[in-house]
């Protein structure tokens, strides 16, 4: 058994080593780097199943928000729709920020960046674009830093699959991945797990046994199933009780507003601002994040900012032929005529207020659905309002044109009609130092149960303003080391005689 659909799985129970909930990033990425027998489960297909993601749809009751759009299942998660952007956490984001209630990671920044830089070997990221012209603008104010986004792509099919690209880890006996296999009870036997029972597409259902288990199905769904075990099962999940599904939050991607520039200064934007294209499908963009100084001093989150370009193709060749040949010799695409579109990524606060819980509803195979209460607090408004503001005073201090800035978004504002759904949901099971304000420890394992482990973006401690895959991925390779030691510890005192509960005494 390598890969294969649950219904064509004649037994009735299972056992493995480890169990891992969910083929994303995260669960994927963990598998291939196990030295561990282990079990992927995977409530979709090969593919996106769009009956499957309707039957699963979770319940809003906060603000606005396509909470669904990105729970993508089958194998691949949500890499099935992605466009591949990637950049770490920055150093700010793991400060502890006494303006924001909860901040600050029990691991370094610097411990962190090790597994980052890690990821992108594992995803191939290629080597980014000199920023050069951002950084010169950069230099001359001190509220925004260059950023570089980097992107996942595989050179033969385009944007990178996770499901097809580590596919080959599935190759042996080791890993296994069971799919169209539905999660629908953890059993506990105390404080541990035992085992989960899963459904196929059929109703028929089949018993996974193992010795340590891994939740990593994407935020809402961690969240969800979670919650659903701790109602079935107090003991289990009770010290992590006081947060398990707070702290949820999104990137607020926000239309922050319009650059008027004439031909001379459209140039200098797509220079400082672009998406770098290069051969072999290798693609980078610059932009600016808030400099660290600026928004301690304004007691801010963080938050990032590009430039989109909308082409204004008129008559002449000339409109056209200049885009067409940055194209062709892979340089970043200019255009003579453009609307120059601000788009910001703000960073949400950590806010206990902002959660999800399960609603009275249940779904097709009787589960209960998520119900999502989604805030947006005071430090976000601020945040995003000082982000647009900046951008705009350094615009024209700079000769760049003039920003008009979205009169939705103030300080104490923002208006719907701004937002653009991000897709990056974070939170709800954070990364914590103790149970007192977090789910799991800086090890990724639940407090208080040592055989169950959560990874994804529902572990970030801070959301900051990056594509969380990156990091994600990160995690989960930081967390295979994790498992792995544990395993070889385990051998190790066997081998000598020395029981674990003799060696803990």
């Amino acid at each position: 058994m390598t890969i294969r659909p649950a219904s064509a799985i004649s037994e009735a129970v299972l056992s493995t080593d480890v169990v891992i909930i969910g083929a994303g990033p995260a669960g994927l990425t963990l598998a291939s780097q196990l030295d561990r027998d282990c079990l992927v489960i995977e409530s979709g297909g090969l593919a996106t199943d769009v009956r499957t993601h309707h039957i699963f749809h979770s319940i809003n009751a906060g603000e606005p928000s396509k909470i669904d759009a990105v729970r993508v299942r089958g194998v691949g998660g949500a890499t099935l729709r992605w466009t591949g952007r990637c950049i770490p956490l920055d150093a700010y984001d793991f400060e502890d920020r006494p303006w924001i209630s909860e901040t600050g990671w029990p691991i370094s920044y610097d411990e962190m960046l090790k597994w980052s830089d890690k990821a992108a070997s594992l995803m191939h990221l290629p080597e980014p674009e000199s920023a050069d012209a951002s950084s010169k603008l950069a230099a001359k104010d001190n509220r925004f830093d260059p950023a570089i986004w980097r992107f996942a792509e595989d050179k033969r099919t385009g944007i990178l699959r996770f499901g097809n690209h580590l596919k080959d880890a599935f190759a042996g006996e080791k890993r296994n991945i069971v799919y169209e296999a539905h999660c629908v009870e953890i059993m506990s036997n105390g404080a541990a797990v035992k085992a989960v029972r899963v459904m196929d597409r059929t109703g028929r259902s089949l018993l996974v046994k193992a010795n340590h288990f891994v939740i990593a199905a994407g935020c809402v769904e961690t969240c969800r199933m979670l919650l659903s075990a701790q109602r079935s099962h107090p003991e289990l999940l009770g010290e992590v009780s006081p947060w398990l599904g707070r702290g949820f939050g999104q990137h607020l991607r926000l239309d922050a507003g319009e650059i008027k520039a004439d031909t001379r200064q459209l140039g200098e934007l797509q220079s400082a601002f672009n998406i770098h294209r290069r051969s072999g499908c290798s693609m980078s963009e610059t932009g600016f994040s808030f400099n660290p100084e600026f928004a301690r001093a304004n007691e801010l989150g963080n938050a990032s900012l590009v430039l989109r370009y909308d082409p204004q193709r008129g008559l002449s060749p000339l409109d056209w032929l200049g885009s067409a040949k940055s194209r062709l010799t892979g340089e970043a695409v200019q255009h003579r005529r453009a609307r120059v579109l601000v788009e910001i990524d703000s960073e949400q606060a950590v806010d206990r207020e902002s959660y999800i819980t399960l609603a009275d509803e249940a779904d097709p195979l009787g589960q209960p659905r998520a119900k999502v209460h989604w805030k947006i607090n005071p430090v976000d408004r601020r945040t995003a309002h000082a982000a647009m503001a900046g951008f705009a005073s350094l615009i024209s201090e700079a000769g760049l044109g003039e920003m008009r800035q979205a009169e939705g978004i103030t300080p104490d504002t923002i208006d719907l009609s701004c937002r653009r759904d991000s897709l990056h949901q974070l939170g709800g099971t954070r990364m914590s130092e103790d149970a007192k304000t977090g789910v799991v420890d800086a090890d990724l394992t639940v407090h208080g149960t040592a055989n169950l482990s959560v990874v994804g973006g529902s572990v970030f401690s801070t959301g900051g303003h990056a594509n969380p895959t990156q990091t994600i991925v990160a995690l989960a390779m930081r967390l295979a080391e994790h498992l792995n030691g544990l395993a070889r510890r385990a051998q190790a005192q066997s081998s000598s005689g020395i029981s674990e509960s003799s060696v803990t005494a």
